[in-house]
């Protein structure tokens, strides 16, 4: 497996564990899958692929009992349709190496006020609750122009990469993902930075020096 693919599947999974603790939901990591003991928050999977042999039996076997569910299957391998499961969206896992740091119109979120207006522009005000600010490895970043917020994402340090997620721009601006890669090592500086995205945002991020490196599905019934 390609070591970048890998480190973007365990940066999300990272994420993901402290997003559903945030929430009170537990986990577990068994047979190469990760499962919420729980139903997750919205915009998140039950389950998520943690090695590319996992089977579809597996994950059946593992979210039996719920009637609504996701899965990202982060090597686009399985095939849920016989468990009545639909695609929802593919994606493509990406990868970038360590940007300079240097300033930009970035800033990091500061205070519940600010995720507030943060959250209300994104639509994740039930998903980031105000103690995601206390996680030292976390910064929800905006920026900012002429004191407008034109853009937003969240940068969370882990194992060595920064995994960057949730971005999105804001009053019909587009994010320039160079400029955030900059922004993103003024605050952990010499990474490398993963994620994934998928349309318009996977070339934007590949026109900001982004390479893919491996392709994800999500299902949901």
């Amino acid at each position: 497996m390609d070591p970048r693919l890998r480190r973007a599947v365990d940066a999300s999974i990272g994420w993901y564990e402290d997003i559903f603790a945030l929430h009170g939901i537990g986990s577990i990591l068994e047979d190469g899958l990760w499962s919420s003991v729980a139903p997750p928050p919205p915009l998140h999977s039950d389950a998520v692929t943690v090695e590319p042999a996992v089977r579809a039996e597996g994950v059946v076997e593992r979210l039996d009992g719920r009637p609504h569910a996701g899965v990202k299957d982060s090597f686009s391998t399985l095939d849920l349709s016989a468990a009545r499961m639909d695609v929802l969206f593919s994606a493509t896992w990406i990868h970038r190496d360590p940007a300079v740091a240097r300033p930009t119109p970035w800033r990091v979120v500061r205070g519940a006020e600010g995720l507030a207006a943060w959250n209300a522009g994104w639509d994740t005000a039930e998903v980031l609750l105000p103690a995601l600010l206390d996680r030292a490895h976390i910064r929800v970043l905006e920026r900012v122009d002429g004191g407008d917020a034109t853009g937003g994402a969240i940068a969370r340090l882990g194992s060595g990469v920064v995994d960057v997620s949730n971005v999105h721009g804001i009053g019909g601006h587009s994010v320039d993902w160079a400029e955030l890669a900059t922004a993103v090592a003024a605050q952990f500086p010499d990474r490398p930075v993963v994620g994934f995205e998928h349309g318009d945002d996977l070339e934007d991020a590949r026109a900001g020096g982004f390479e893919p490196v491996g392709e994800l599905r999500v299902w949901v019934r």
